[in-house]
């Protein structure tokens, strides 16, 4: 059984939508169960209508991921995935999607893409190996079913973060070794309108603690990784110098020689190249903005 657990408050406008998406699921035996934290609108209202198909408890919590290691604890499940109350399955074969994966390549657990931004948008799984400590979230977790079993081994998310500890468990499950494989369907779509996308800078900020901590490097260099590997800043040679020097795994040593090898330092660019590389920088991040305004604008978590 796949135990499908949703942690919500304050989410009446599409709640609703996410359960009736976990009910049209076909093939897999499945539960819900939904952590709602003490809502005052008309959520739990709208949850009461469906107590009979559902887990249901009412409780405060110290915050979403607090809500998700509660719930946890309540499920049932051989499987396990967190399906949010902006959230919702794309498809009703989702969960039967990375079901077969799962018990076909004997994974501990199994990654599809999420859509984003009106469906504009799709979020990959990336490699699933430590290479993504140096790349970032290697799931989006809506589309991310794993053994509750990892869960226990691993223990609870760590409530040290508040925005990105799912981040921190998908690093901590490449680290133990845990096996995971990939599916290419789209298994949810995800809202650009909750926590982490609402507070931009602090879940970055929390984004280079995380890599800081797997990479085991100060939070500077932790940031300038980033900033080199995920946004396509330029860098120097001194930059290129140090990170080769450091003590990395034979895949992420290839990844790193294989990176430095299709890109060039600044100091081996020429004037336009520099430039270019500045303005399409430029352009990205200056759109990234706008685009996080006006969804930081959105009065209710609309896709």
């Amino acid at each position: 059984m796949i135990s499908v657990i949703t942690v919500v408050r304050n989410a009446e406008a599409t709640i609703e939508r996410t359960l009736k998406s976990v009910f049209a699921q076909k093939q897999v035996s499945f539960e819900l169960v939904v952590w709602d934290g003490m809502s005052n609108d008309n959520t739990l209202n709208i949850l009461e209508n469906y107590k009979s198909q559902i887990t249901l408890v009412s409780d405060r919590d110290s915050g979403v991921y607090d809500a998700m290691n509660r719930a946890l604890k309540l499920s049932r499940g051989k499987w396990v995935i967190f399906l949010n109350a902006d959230d919702y399955f794309f498809s009703e074969y989702s969960l039967y999607s990375l079901w077969k994966k799962a018990e076909e390549s004997a994974c501990d657990y199994v990654c599809g893409s999420a859509k984003m931004l009106f469906g504009l948008k799709k979020w990959s799984p990336k490699t699933l190996t430590d290479v993504d400590f140096f790349l970032g979230n290697p799931s989006n977790h809506q589309s991310y079913l794993c053994k509750k079993q990892v869960y226990d081994q691993l223990g609870d998310f760590n409530l040290d973060f508040r925005y990105a500890s799912d981040v921190d468990f998908m690093f901590r499950a490449i680290k133990s070794n845990v096996i995971g494989c990939s599916v290419p369907e789209t298994i949810a779509v995800y809202s650009l309108g909750g926590l982490s996308t609402k507070n931009i800078s602090e879940g970055v900020a929390e984004l280079d603690r995380i890599r800081a901590k797997f990479l085991k490097v100060d939070l500077k260099l932790a940031t300038q990784m980033r900033l080199v590997f995920n946004e396509g800043f330029p860098f120097t040679q001194e930059f290129k110098s140090k990170v080769l020097t450091l003590p990395w795994s034979l895949t992420q040593k290839e990844f790193l020689e294989k990176f430095f090898s299709k890109n060039k330092a600044i100091e081996e660019m020429d004037v336009f190249a520099i430039l270019n590389k500045k303005l399409i920088l430029f352009l990205k991040i200056y759109l990234r903005k706008f685009l996080f305004f006006i969804i930081s604008k959105i009065p209710s978590r609309y896709i």
